[in-house]
């Protein structure tokens, strides 16, 4: 045998190992997903190991195989439904992760249609479970799961349960047809039923039963809704579908293109996918994927991609299908959210109002774009309910620009005698915790370099009342003076630039500054401090080192020169009282044109003050209470820090939308939030952070998030940048616009 036939026999032995390796895994990922509802890895693991099998397929078609997962879908349907054979396979989808990829895809069947021109119809890849429903004389006779694509379960009785699903159609449908869609839960639904399923086993937990799990994601919560054995619990879950096909059909005339199809099937009463829409060419296409890459976070469902579709059903009915996808269709998958790593360590870090905040210290790993070395694990009670250890192998998700969170351990691969991870009982302060620091109460081992400049606590740390999170007990902690500090400079308070937590610890390491009034004493040392390193200029001359001022602190100086005349309410929030921020600042600046009257405001004239309350109130009178808060305030009030209202003789403002409160939420390309809230605001409005019964209107602009969602759950009217910019142009048309249907 020659030495190339050798090398190429050995290659073809290992392909075949790790192939049937990729499929074994593959195959188990796929019962647990599709049958079990409860994954081990997230979908971006999923794809790499699929991706590795099709290049190995692809690339050794000898080790082919028809019941390869790359040629089969789903999973075969479990035992606790009957078992439904399908008419028509249902099939799942090819990916493309970038424009390169979705080219290539539409080349291909351009290549095969011998065409070059026709048009698509895009989607939201609704994340949830694929269901086919069966109509007769229109009726609703028949519910199935995919399953494997070729059987499904019988899940009839629970579709039926489901408000979004309808029993009967109106109008004139076919006497007997099919159609597919996805049993989604939205976000907000999801949310509502995992607090009440966490309220419901603290009465467990009392009652000495074991607790409820919570679910994972919509997804899953989705599909174990619409699996329930009894159809009545089915029926109490936040549940919609959106149908995005039309199956087949008996005896009738069906539309010729995918768009007319889902126009005539929602005048059946189907509530189709939301946001569908018509594409001239693919360079159309790939804008409307690029867009909803960009909007996902703020959509009122979980979606993981959009589906691509060739509009005309003849030329699909040419393209035809390979394997378990149809060529005529093709997802756009967003880049990943969610992966698996490791939980190397538990660390703690101290809040502005001493709260202890745990979070997980991880394997880096990258997700949505980023590489993630830390996620939040916001409380202890959050850690014992998912069950998160060190050294556990999690899944992580990070959604748009928001802090990474732990999902959900993977039990399976837990290290064995993994103990439960206890909240310290002594505060850290602003400590790292690194294991190979060498500060005296890091907890690392001695005699390595140190590698942080933390100052120890060690307050007694403890829960107060039924609040969720533990606080340190130590008034002077170092970080809660760090971290006031912080908020005092920050943005959307005093605004000093230049101010921030790695000068604030060098000023505090130092003994520059002590707390936040001492700030204003900067100016006038500047010489002195020039000599501290770090922060002035040294240079070289003549052998002697000269220290200067330097831009670093001069820039410095003038950034605090200018936030004396922040104003009140900017002035109200750097103080760091709790619940008061920036919308309930201002209407507390408005209400009495002082601090001094703030302060010393009996509680119930704080809390008539509309859109503060007694919450707020009570807030403001503890922090008054304090003699320490009042000598911050007499030394800010000496440094200049302007803290009163002007008031004004001039002719008052007109105020039309006096009496109304709007919410911002999204990006707007012809102003910043902040110009259109000042705007509003110059008009008399209230603009508020949250969206409440009480909001007028919500402008979205793009990216909208949580609050669209709940605004529409509110039946609040929802307007775009357009009215907008019309709104604050010619304020009169609002009360036309909410006289509309």
């Amino acid at each position: 045998m020659s030495t190339q036939s050798s090398v190429a026999d050995s290659e073809l032995i290992a392909a075949r190992d790790r192939i049937e390796l990729l499929r074994a895994e593959i195959l188990r990922h796929n019962h647990l997903y599709h049958a079990l509802d409860s994954p081990e890895v997230s979908d971006a693991e999923y794809d790499d190991l699929f991706a590795e099998l099709q290049q190995l397929e692809g690339a050794f078609p000898e080790l082919a195989s028809d019941d390869s997962p790359t040629q089969t879908v789903g999973a075969p349907p479990g035992r606790t439904f009957a078992v439904v054979e399908h008419r028509l396979r249902m099939l799942s989808l090819g990916n493309a992760f970038n424009a390169e990829e979705l080219l290539a895809w539409r080349q291909r069947a351009a290549d095969l249609l011998d065409r070059e021109e026709w048009t698509y119809v895009s989607e939201p890849k609704i994340d949830g479970l694929a269901i086919a429903l069966v109509y007769e004389r229109g009726r609703l006779v028949q519910a199935a799961t995919r399953g494997d694509g070729r059987a499904g379960e019988d899940v009839t009785a629970n579709l039926r349960a489901i408000d979004a699903v309808p029993n009967e159609l109106s109008g004139s449908p076919p006497p007997l047809f099919e159609v597919r869609g996805e049993v989604y839960m939205p976000k907000a639904g999801f949310d509502a039923m995992n607090a009440q399923i966490a309220a419901e086993n603290e009465d467990r937990r009392e009652a000495g039963r074991a607790a409820l799990t919570l679910y994972a994601n919509p997804r899953n919560a989705a599909a174990g809704s619409v699996r329930q054995k009894d159809a009545s619990v089915t029926a109490t879950r936040p549940l919609n579908i959106g149908i995005y096909q039309l199956g087949w059909c008996d005896d009738a005339v069906t539309p010729q293109t995918h768009w007319e199809t889902l126009g005539w099937l929602a005048e059946f009463g189907f509530p189709t996918t939301p946001e569908a829409a018509l594409h001239c060419g693919i360079d159309e296409a790939l804008a409307a994927c690029e867009r909803w890459t960009q909007r996902r976070d703020g959509q009122a469902f979980e979606m993981d991609g959009v589906v691509i579709k060739v509009d005309d059903l003849g030329l699909q009915a040419d393209l035809g299908v390979v394997g378990r996808e149809p060529r005529w269709a093709i997802a756009w998958k967003f880049p990943p959210q969610e992966a698996s790593t490791v939980v190397e360590q538990i660390l703690v870090n101290v809040g502005r109002t001493g709260s202890i905040n745990p979070y997980a210290r991880l394997t880096p790993v990258r997700v949505g774009g980023v590489q993630v070395t830390n996620a939040t694990l916001h409380n202890l009670d959050d850690i014992r309910r998912k069950d998160i250890r060190e050294g556990d192998t999690v899944v992580i998700r990070r959604a748009g620009e928001v802090i990474p969170q732990v999902v959900r351990p993977v039990l399976e691969r837990r290290p064995e005698d993994s103990p439960e991870w206890e909240m310290p009982s002594r505060c850290p302060g602003t400590t790292c915790g690194e294991l190979g620091c060498t500060n005296e109460h890091c907890g690392g081992d001695r005699g390595v370099a140190d590698i942080c400049d933390g100052v120890w606590c060690g307050g007694d740390v403890s829960r107060l009342d039924d609040d969720a999170d533990f606080y340190c007990g130590n008034p002077h902690c170092p970080a809660v003076v760090q971290r006031a500090i912080e908020h005092f400079a920050a943005r959307g308070a005093m605004d000093i630039r230049g101010l921030g937590e790695k000068m604030i610890r060098l000023l505090l390491r130092e003994g520059v500054i002590r707390d936040a009034a001492e700030i204003y004493t900067i100016p006038s040392r500047l010489e002195e401090l020039a000599r501290i390193p770090g922060l002035g200029q040294v240079k070289r001359r003549k052998g002697e080192d000269h220290y200067e001022i330097g831009d670093r602190l001069r820039n410095l100086a003038l950034a605090i020169e200018r936030s004396k005349s922040r104003g009140l309410s900017y002035l109200l929030v750097g103080l760091g009282i709790r619940h008061v921020g920036g919308e309930n600042a201002t209407l507390l600046a408005d209400e009495f044109h002082s601090l001094d009257a703030i302060l010393q405001a009996p509680h119930d004239a704080l809390a008539a003050v509309d859109g503060v309350g007694p919450v707020i109130a009570d807030s403001i009178v503890d922090w008054a209470l304090d003699g320490e808060h009042w000598s911050l305030v007499h030394r800010l009030q000496a440094a200049g820090v302007e803290d009163e209202v002007e008031s004004s003789d001039d002719e008052p403002p007109e105020t039309p939308l006096e009496g109304m409160r709007f919410v911002l939420t999204g990006r707007f390309g012809a102003m910043t939030r902040p110009q259109a809230e000042a705007r509003l605001k110059s008009l008399g409005a209230a603009v508020g952070s949250s969206v409440s019964k009480n909001t007028t209107a919500l402008f979205a602009g793009e990216a909208a998030g949580s609050k669209r969602a709940k605004a529409e759950s509110l039946g609040l009217p929802i307007w775009d940048e357009d009215r907008l910019v019309d709104a604050l142009d010619n304020p009169s048309l609002i009360p036309t616009w909410l006289t509309e249907g």
